[in-house]
């Protein structure tokens, strides 16, 4: 039985995710495709603290930042591996064409959740990452403290901003629209 497929498309920057059926938690991985938009960048430096990340370049040009190496152009059939704890961020170096990458993330654990409810906040605030309200983000991110976090920033300082955004969005009745943790 062929997975249905879940697609965020975010108009305002021009970046698509797509996914292959629901999140799962306890599958061994979790692998989408991204499309970012000529010229665009991709998430801020983040980690993962518990999983490994794959990019697999299909089409167009990457530029890869991993904290602790050089900076990599990468072009179709290249691939990079981010372990677990390491800081990195990745932009589409083509002004002209967009760049298609195949990601998988080892073990799945919440990733897809993180992702397709940070897409739906996106969705519902104008069609990019960038439009979060701070108090879902937070919220998110605290929810998601234990395998997903910002690089640069020390941890205490993180848990000490995302607890008071948490305190916020729920005080304010914004958590509502956040599907629960699956785990």
């Amino acid at each position: 039985m062929e997975k249905k497929e879940i697609i965020f498309k975010m108009e305002e920057d021009g970046s698509t995710y797509i996914f292959h059926g629901e999140p799962d938690s306890s599958a061994p991985v979790v692998e989408f495709k991204s499309v970012l938009a000529p010229g665009a960048q991709g998430p801020e430096p983040h980690v993962h603290t518990k999983q490994k990340e794959t990019f697999h370049v299909v089409s167009g040009t990457m530029i890869a930042r991993v904290k602790g190496q050089d900076e990599k152009t990468l072009g179709p059939g290249e691939v990079i591996v981010v372990p677990p704890g390491i800081v990195h961020s990745f932009t589409n170096a083509s002004k002209d064409e967009p760049l298609i990458t195949r990601i998988t993330v080892e073990p799945a654990l919440d990733f897809q959740w993180f992702m397709s409810e940070a897409a739906k906040l996106a969705l519902k605030n104008g069609g990019s990452m960038k439009n979060i309200p701070l108090p879902e983000a937070g919220y998110l991110m605290w929810l998601s403290r234990d395998q997903q976090r910002i690089g640069g920033v020390p941890y205490f300082m993180q848990d000490v901003l995302f607890g008071a955004l948490t305190m916020l969005a729920r005080i304010s009745g914004r958590t509502g629209s956040i599907s629960p943790k699956p785990r």
